[in-house]
Protein backbone atom coordinates (compact mmCIF):
# COMPACT_ATOMS: atom_id res chain seq x y z
CA UNK A 1 0.00 0.00 0.00
CA UNK A 2 1.43 3.48 -1.11
CA UNK A 3 3.04 4.92 2.65
CA UNK A 4 1.10 8.63 1.61
CA UNK A 5 -2.40 6.68 1.28
CA UNK A 6 -1.72 5.03 4.52
CA UNK A 7 -0.30 8.30 6.41
CA UNK A 8 -3.03 10.73 5.19
CA UNK A 9 -6.31 7.85 5.55
CA UNK A 10 -5.24 5.89 8.63
CA UNK A 11 -7.53 7.38 11.04
CA UNK A 12 -10.07 7.96 8.17
CA UNK A 13 -13.95 6.35 9.87
CA UNK A 14 -14.88 6.11 6.62
CA UNK A 15 -15.82 2.60 4.95
CA UNK A 16 -16.95 1.37 1.44
CA UNK A 17 -19.95 0.15 1.46
CA UNK A 18 -21.37 -1.68 -1.31
CA UNK A 19 -25.53 -0.07 -2.03
CA UNK A 20 -27.92 -0.87 -4.53
CA UNK A 21 -30.75 1.45 -6.61
CA UNK A 22 -33.70 0.67 -5.36
CA UNK A 23 -35.46 4.14 -6.74
CA UNK A 24 -35.34 7.17 -8.72
CA UNK A 25 -37.51 10.55 -8.48
CA UNK A 26 -37.03 13.40 -10.16
CA UNK A 27 -37.15 15.93 -7.45
CA UNK A 28 -37.38 19.47 -10.47
CA UNK A 29 -35.88 19.63 -13.36
CA UNK A 30 -32.43 19.66 -12.75
CA UNK A 31 -32.44 17.80 -9.66
CA UNK A 32 -32.26 13.98 -9.49
CA UNK A 33 -32.69 11.51 -6.04
CA UNK A 34 -31.17 8.14 -6.31
CA UNK A 35 -32.75 5.82 -3.15
CA UNK A 36 -29.83 3.38 -2.04
CA UNK A 37 -30.19 0.55 0.34
CA UNK A 38 -27.37 -2.27 1.38
CA UNK A 39 -26.08 -4.12 4.57
CA UNK A 40 -23.11 -1.23 5.24
CA UNK A 41 -25.36 1.59 5.12
CA UNK A 42 -27.01 0.36 8.51
CA UNK A 43 -23.25 0.93 9.85
CA UNK A 44 -23.00 4.48 8.80
CA UNK A 45 -23.37 7.46 11.02
CA UNK A 46 -25.90 10.26 10.07
CA UNK A 47 -24.26 13.22 10.63
CA UNK A 48 -26.64 15.71 8.07
CA UNK A 49 -25.75 18.89 7.49
CA UNK A 50 -23.00 19.12 4.40
CA UNK A 51 -21.53 15.72 5.32
CA UNK A 52 -19.46 14.58 1.79
CA UNK A 53 -19.27 11.48 1.28
CA UNK A 54 -17.65 9.73 -1.95
CA UNK A 55 -19.37 7.12 -4.90
CA UNK A 56 -17.38 5.47 -7.37
CA UNK A 57 -19.12 4.70 -10.34
CA UNK A 58 -18.86 1.59 -11.84
CA UNK A 59 -17.69 1.06 -15.32
CA UNK A 60 -18.87 -1.39 -18.15
CA UNK A 61 -17.82 -4.15 -16.30
CA UNK A 62 -19.00 -3.29 -13.25
CA UNK A 63 -16.38 -3.19 -10.29
CA UNK A 64 -12.66 -4.63 -9.84
CA UNK A 65 -12.85 -7.30 -7.22
CA UNK A 66 -10.07 -5.23 -5.28
CA UNK A 67 -12.34 -3.07 -4.49
CA UNK A 68 -14.26 -5.05 -1.71
CA UNK A 69 -17.58 -3.99 0.52
CA UNK A 70 -16.23 -2.80 4.06
CA UNK A 71 -12.49 -1.73 2.95
CA UNK A 72 -11.25 0.75 4.92
CA UNK A 73 -10.72 4.45 3.65
CA UNK A 74 -7.01 3.96 3.46
CA UNK A 75 -7.23 0.34 1.98
CA UNK A 76 -9.54 1.17 -0.67
CA UNK A 77 -7.96 4.22 -2.16
CA UNK A 78 -4.77 2.00 -2.15
CA UNK A 79 -6.86 -0.32 -4.37
CA UNK A 80 -8.06 2.31 -6.34
CA UNK A 81 -4.13 3.73 -6.84
CA UNK A 82 -3.19 0.78 -8.02
CA UNK A 83 -5.65 -0.12 -11.07
CA UNK A 84 -4.66 0.95 -14.81
CA UNK A 85 -6.19 4.38 -15.09
CA UNK A 86 -9.08 3.47 -17.44
CA UNK A 87 -9.72 0.72 -15.40
CA UNK A 88 -10.07 2.95 -12.09
CA UNK A 89 -13.97 3.12 -11.18
CA UNK A 90 -14.84 7.63 -11.78
CA UNK A 91 -14.77 9.67 -7.83
CA UNK A 92 -16.97 12.13 -7.23
CA UNK A 93 -17.68 14.09 -3.84
CA UNK A 94 -21.86 14.41 -2.67
CA UNK A 95 -23.33 15.90 -0.06
CA UNK A 96 -25.40 12.74 1.44
CA UNK A 97 -28.64 14.54 3.43
CA UNK A 98 -30.06 11.55 4.44
CA UNK A 99 -28.54 8.44 6.21
CA UNK A 100 -30.98 6.31 7.88
CA UNK A 101 -29.08 3.58 9.17
CA UNK A 102 -31.79 1.68 11.10
CA UNK A 103 -33.46 1.12 7.40
CA UNK A 104 -30.58 1.02 5.75
CA UNK A 105 -31.22 3.53 3.31
CA UNK A 106 -29.04 6.49 1.94
CA UNK A 107 -30.19 9.17 -0.47
CA UNK A 108 -28.18 11.25 -2.67
CA UNK A 109 -29.61 14.44 -4.65
CA UNK A 110 -27.87 14.43 -8.01
CA UNK A 111 -27.52 18.06 -10.09
CA UNK A 112 -27.93 16.99 -14.03
CA UNK A 113 -25.22 19.03 -14.67
CA UNK A 114 -24.94 20.20 -18.68
CA UNK A 115 -23.38 18.83 -20.65
CA UNK A 116 -23.66 15.97 -18.60
CA UNK A 117 -20.63 14.29 -16.65
CA UNK A 118 -20.09 11.17 -15.32
CA UNK A 119 -22.16 11.19 -12.11
CA UNK A 120 -25.18 12.63 -13.87
CA UNK A 121 -25.27 10.27 -16.50
CA UNK A 122 -24.83 7.63 -14.23
CA UNK A 123 -27.82 9.03 -12.40
CA UNK A 124 -29.96 10.15 -15.24
CA UNK A 125 -30.21 6.16 -16.11
CA UNK A 126 -29.87 4.78 -12.71
CA UNK A 127 -32.38 1.90 -12.39
CA UNK A 128 -34.01 -0.59 -9.80
CA UNK A 129 -30.86 -3.15 -8.47
CA UNK A 130 -27.92 -1.10 -10.21
CA UNK A 131 -24.74 -0.60 -8.23
CA UNK A 132 -22.69 1.58 -6.16
CA UNK A 133 -20.16 2.10 -4.04
CA UNK A 134 -20.39 4.78 -1.38
CA UNK A 135 -17.57 5.65 0.77
CA UNK A 136 -18.65 6.94 4.23
CA UNK A 137 -17.95 7.42 7.88
CA UNK A 138 -18.96 4.46 10.00
CA UNK A 139 -20.96 5.37 13.63
CA UNK A 140 -18.85 3.26 15.43
CA UNK A 141 -15.59 5.53 14.25
CA UNK A 142 -16.70 9.04 13.20
CA UNK A 143 -16.92 11.97 15.16
CA UNK A 144 -19.69 14.53 14.98
CA UNK A 145 -17.95 16.67 12.58
CA UNK A 146 -16.16 14.04 10.62
CA UNK A 147 -17.13 15.16 6.65
CA UNK A 148 -18.74 18.11 7.84
CA UNK A 149 -16.88 21.43 6.85
CA UNK A 150 -20.27 23.52 8.61
CA UNK A 151 -18.72 24.71 11.76
CA UNK A 152 -20.54 28.14 12.80
CA UNK A 153 -19.21 27.42 16.89
CA UNK A 154 -22.28 29.87 18.36
CA UNK A 155 -22.48 32.56 15.90
CA UNK A 156 -26.35 33.74 15.33
CA UNK A 157 -25.56 35.45 12.41
CA UNK A 158 -24.71 33.54 9.16
CA UNK A 159 -24.19 33.93 5.59
CA UNK A 160 -24.90 31.11 2.76
CA UNK A 161 -24.09 31.41 -0.77
CA UNK A 162 -24.55 27.91 -3.05
CA UNK A 163 -25.10 27.68 -6.45
CA UNK A 164 -26.84 24.28 -7.41
CA UNK A 165 -24.01 21.93 -6.82
CA UNK A 166 -24.38 22.72 -3.16
CA UNK A 167 -28.42 22.91 -2.74
CA UNK A 168 -28.26 19.40 -0.67
CA UNK A 169 -25.72 20.41 1.67
CA UNK A 170 -27.58 23.66 2.14
CA UNK A 171 -30.73 21.85 3.11
CA UNK A 172 -29.30 20.01 5.70
CA UNK A 173 -26.95 22.98 6.92
CA UNK A 174 -30.39 25.14 7.17
CA UNK A 175 -32.37 22.33 8.79
CA UNK A 176 -29.28 21.97 11.43
CA UNK A 177 -29.95 26.22 12.09
CA UNK A 178 -31.18 27.01 15.82
CA UNK A 179 -34.06 29.43 16.17
CA UNK A 180 -31.97 32.17 17.23
CA UNK A 181 -30.37 31.88 14.57
CA UNK A 182 -30.64 34.57 11.69
CA UNK A 183 -29.57 33.78 8.07
CA UNK A 184 -29.29 34.81 4.84
CA UNK A 185 -28.75 32.51 2.33
CA UNK A 186 -27.81 33.21 -1.60
CA UNK A 187 -28.56 30.82 -3.96
CA UNK A 188 -27.75 30.78 -8.00
CA UNK A 189 -29.56 28.63 -10.56
CA UNK A 190 -30.55 28.40 -13.71
CA UNK A 191 -33.99 27.36 -12.89
CA UNK A 192 -36.11 28.84 -9.66
CA UNK A 193 -37.81 25.39 -9.62
CA UNK A 194 -34.85 23.50 -8.01
CA UNK A 195 -34.60 26.13 -5.50
CA UNK A 196 -37.78 24.25 -4.28
CA UNK A 197 -36.99 20.94 -3.37
CA UNK A 198 -34.66 22.39 -0.66
CA UNK A 199 -35.69 25.79 1.15
CA UNK A 200 -39.37 25.09 -0.54
CA UNK A 201 -41.46 27.75 -2.35
CA UNK A 202 -41.87 30.40 0.23
CA UNK A 203 -39.22 33.18 1.27
CA UNK A 204 -37.31 31.16 3.90
CA UNK A 205 -36.85 28.15 5.82
CA UNK A 206 -37.95 28.85 8.98
CA UNK A 207 -38.57 32.17 11.18
CA UNK A 208 -34.83 34.47 10.92
CA UNK A 209 -34.23 32.69 7.19
CA UNK A 210 -33.70 35.36 4.78
CA UNK A 211 -33.50 33.09 0.92
CA UNK A 212 -32.55 35.48 -2.28
CA UNK A 213 -32.82 33.40 -5.70
CA UNK A 214 -30.34 34.52 -7.97
CA UNK A 215 -30.86 33.47 -11.76
CA UNK A 216 -27.93 32.93 -13.93
CA UNK A 217 -29.42 33.69 -17.03
CA UNK A 218 -27.08 32.10 -19.11
CA UNK A 219 -23.67 33.29 -17.50
CA UNK A 220 -21.46 31.31 -16.42
CA UNK A 221 -21.59 29.39 -12.58
CA UNK A 222 -20.50 31.41 -9.70
CA UNK A 223 -20.17 34.49 -11.44
CA UNK A 224 -23.74 35.69 -10.52
CA UNK A 225 -23.24 34.67 -6.67
CA UNK A 226 -20.09 36.42 -6.09
CA UNK A 227 -21.51 39.60 -7.74
CA UNK A 228 -24.27 38.69 -4.96
CA UNK A 229 -21.79 38.43 -1.98
CA UNK A 230 -19.70 41.67 -2.92
CA UNK A 231 -22.91 43.31 -2.92
CA UNK A 232 -23.42 41.42 0.48
CA UNK A 233 -19.88 42.42 1.62
CA UNK A 234 -20.56 46.01 0.67
CA UNK A 235 -23.07 46.33 3.25
CA UNK A 236 -22.64 44.30 5.81
CA UNK A 237 -19.35 43.05 5.98
CA UNK A 238 -17.82 45.63 8.50
CA UNK A 239 -20.73 44.80 10.80
CA UNK A 240 -20.12 41.14 10.25
CA UNK A 241 -16.68 41.43 10.67
CA UNK A 242 -17.04 43.20 14.34
CA UNK A 243 -19.05 40.08 15.78
CA UNK A 244 -16.18 38.16 15.45
CA UNK A 245 -17.19 34.70 16.59
CA UNK A 246 -20.72 35.86 16.48
CA UNK A 247 -21.14 35.74 12.63
CA UNK A 248 -20.00 32.76 10.05
CA UNK A 249 -20.09 32.23 6.51
CA UNK A 250 -20.33 29.21 4.14
CA UNK A 251 -19.70 29.33 0.01
CA UNK A 252 -19.51 26.88 -2.28
CA UNK A 253 -19.93 26.87 -5.57
CA UNK A 254 -17.29 27.05 -8.68
CA UNK A 255 -13.65 26.76 -7.50
CA UNK A 256 -12.19 29.74 -9.44
CA UNK A 257 -15.19 31.87 -8.45
CA UNK A 258 -15.65 30.37 -4.75
CA UNK A 259 -11.54 31.84 -4.39
CA UNK A 260 -12.74 35.36 -5.41
CA UNK A 261 -15.30 34.98 -3.05
CA UNK A 262 -13.34 33.94 -0.35
CA UNK A 263 -11.17 37.03 -1.09
CA UNK A 264 -14.25 39.64 -1.07
CA UNK A 265 -15.29 38.30 2.63
CA UNK A 266 -11.65 38.61 3.99
CA UNK A 267 -11.33 41.84 2.12
CA UNK A 268 -14.19 43.36 3.93
CA UNK A 269 -12.49 42.23 7.41
CA UNK A 270 -14.10 39.01 8.38
CA UNK A 271 -11.10 36.72 10.01
CA UNK A 272 -10.40 33.31 8.26
CA UNK A 273 -12.20 31.39 11.11
CA UNK A 274 -15.70 33.23 10.61
CA UNK A 275 -15.48 31.60 6.73
CA UNK A 276 -15.63 28.66 5.18
CA UNK A 277 -15.26 28.12 1.02
CA UNK A 278 -15.31 25.47 -0.70
CA UNK A 279 -14.98 24.61 -4.50
CA UNK A 280 -17.63 22.07 -5.39
CA UNK A 281 -16.69 21.97 -9.18
CA UNK A 282 -14.20 22.71 -11.60
CA UNK A 283 -15.43 24.95 -14.78
CA UNK A 284 -13.00 23.08 -17.11
CA UNK A 285 -14.86 23.98 -20.58
CA UNK A 286 -16.33 27.70 -20.01
CA UNK A 287 -19.39 26.65 -20.58
CA UNK A 288 -22.42 28.55 -19.17
CA UNK A 289 -23.75 25.63 -17.23
CA UNK A 290 -21.41 23.22 -14.98
CA UNK A 291 -19.86 20.90 -17.20
CA UNK A 292 -19.22 18.13 -14.87
CA UNK A 293 -21.11 16.24 -12.20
Amino acid sequence: MPPDVVARFADSPNRLVATTVVRRERLSPGFVRVGLTGPGVGLLADLGRDLRVKILLPGPDGYPASLSDGSSEAAWRAAWRGLPAQKRPVMRSYTAPRIVPEQRTLDLDFFLHDPAGPASRWAARARAGDPLLVSAPAAARAPASYGVQWAPGLATRVLVGADETAFPAVAGILASLGRDVRATVLLECGDPADVVPFVGAGPGASPGVEVRVLQRGGRPGGVVLLAAVREWAERYGAGAAAAGAGFYAWCATESARVAEVRRCLLGAGLAGTQVHTQGYWIDRSGAARHPEG
